[in-house]
């Protein structure tokens, strides 16, 4: 009989994972085995809700957002998911997911040892073991761009756009939102900062860019889960329990807000008038539409990786990238090393003092993201102005 491997999607969707799942299908199939999709995650496994994909045109969604089996946050009871592995005859299972999702899929091999391998999708990047996650270029190229188009809302009314990100514990979508949309700094969630010297800060840009432009304004990034000294809590007041895995829910949207008011506020002590705001939060923008060329690709490449890790039984894993000089290739890590959360501190990628990123993020980057583009500025030189 031929192999039956199932397959689910994990976590919040990111961009690529489709094209992951086709991989799985067209590799399967050219191996002669069975492909069992589950719905929405792992409340599909352990709810015994399965699609079969065997036959599926799963080229027809490549380059399509979401995921064409759902997904959900469910944290699954082990015993249930063997359950359900055992009375569909599934020999394998390939967990596309973070660190949550992923981190079941140890947890289930641990202790059943159902053949598993793993394939690293979150927009968070913090996955260790892996150059970049599936999912985290195009967030950031979506990020990027919308920072990029809010030096107009800076520049021409002369205001402090506000742009907040998603990053709950690590700041890879701040940083590269701020290293390729040119923000003028970055506020981490990885260190605490004080809401005193973000002030002083945009203060000085404002003030050195009136002198040198005649029109003061500042573009900064934010991540979701900043620890600013001095600003009220963006934790959602009916939410302060915590999910199945352990997390709280934050409010970006809350923190636009708040940084904005406590901005102008704090403006009007040193310059005797608020300086005017821009607040935007960029949230399911990051998660949504077709994934850029890179996530297709190496999606792609990755689903296919699973399938032939599970007939080599290279078990227990998870397939990864690696960069080999300026070519990115799959590979494999140890699935219980993948799950530790990787965080930016430590990198050299980012400068702490300054709140911007360092020249070696750029370096990084470049395999999948190109170079970044200079910043442009829609301002006349008012040095020419009519007296």
């Amino acid at each position: 009989m031929a192999k039956t491997l199932a397959v689910l999607t994990g976590g919040g969707h990111a961009a690529g994972l489709n094209a992951g799942i086709a991989g799985v299908i067209e590799e399967a199939r050219r191996k002669g085995w069975r492909v069992y999709g589950a719905l929405d995650g792992w409340q599909g496994v352990v709810n015994d809700m399965f699609v079969n994909l065997t036959d599926y045109d799963a080229m027809s969604s490549i380059n399509k957002g979401g995921s064409i089996l759902g997904t959900s946050r469910v944290k699954p009871a082990l015993d249930k998911v063997q359950e359900s592995m055992k009375k569909r005859k599934v020999d394998a299972l390939i967990a596309m997911g973070g660190e949550d999702t992923l981190g079941a899929l140890w947890n289930m091999y641990s202790e059943f040892k159902l053949p598993s391998v793993g394939w690293p999708k979150t927009m968070d990047n913090d996955l260790s073991g892996t150059y970049f996650t599936i999912g985290y270029p195009t967030a950031i190229k979506v990020a990027s761009e919308e920072v990029a188009k809010f030096f107009d809302a800076a520049s021409s009314p002369g205001r402090v756009a506000i742009v907040v990100v998603f990053g709950r514990h690590t700041d890879w979508v701040a940083l590269g939102a701020g290293a390729y949309g040119r923000a003028d700094f970055v506020v981490p969630a990885e260190r605490p900062c004080k809401l005193d010297e973000i002030c002083h800060k945009i203060g000085t840009l404002f003030g050195q860019r009136k002198k040198s432009l005649g029109k003061g304004f500042v573009v900064m990034v934010v991540a979701e889960g900043a620890q600013i000294e001095g600003l009220e809590s963006h934790i959602r007041e009916q939410e302060r329990e915590l999910d199945e895995y352990g997390h709280v829910k934050l409010d970006p949207y809350l923190l636009a807000s708040y940084l904005s008011g406590a901005i102008k506020s704090k403006t009007k002590e040193m310059f005797g008038k608020p300086l005017g705001t821009a607040p935007m939060a960029l949230t399911y923008q990051l998660r949504n539409g077709s994934p850029v060329w890179v996530d297709m690709e190496l999606g792609y490449k990755l689903g296919i990786r699973c399938v032939d890790m599970l007939e080599k039984q290279e078990v227990g894993m998870v397939a990864v990238i690696k960069r080999e000089k300026d070519e990115l290739l799959t590979g494999s890590a140890p699935l219980e090393e993948a799950i530790k959360v990787r965080k930016v501190e430590g990198t050299g990628f980012f400068d702490h003092e300054n709140l911007v990123p360092t020249s070696s993020f750029l370096d990084y980057g470049e395999p999948f993201m190109g170079r970044a583009k200079e910043r442009t500025i829609n301002l006349v030189d008012r040095k020419f102005m009519v007296s």
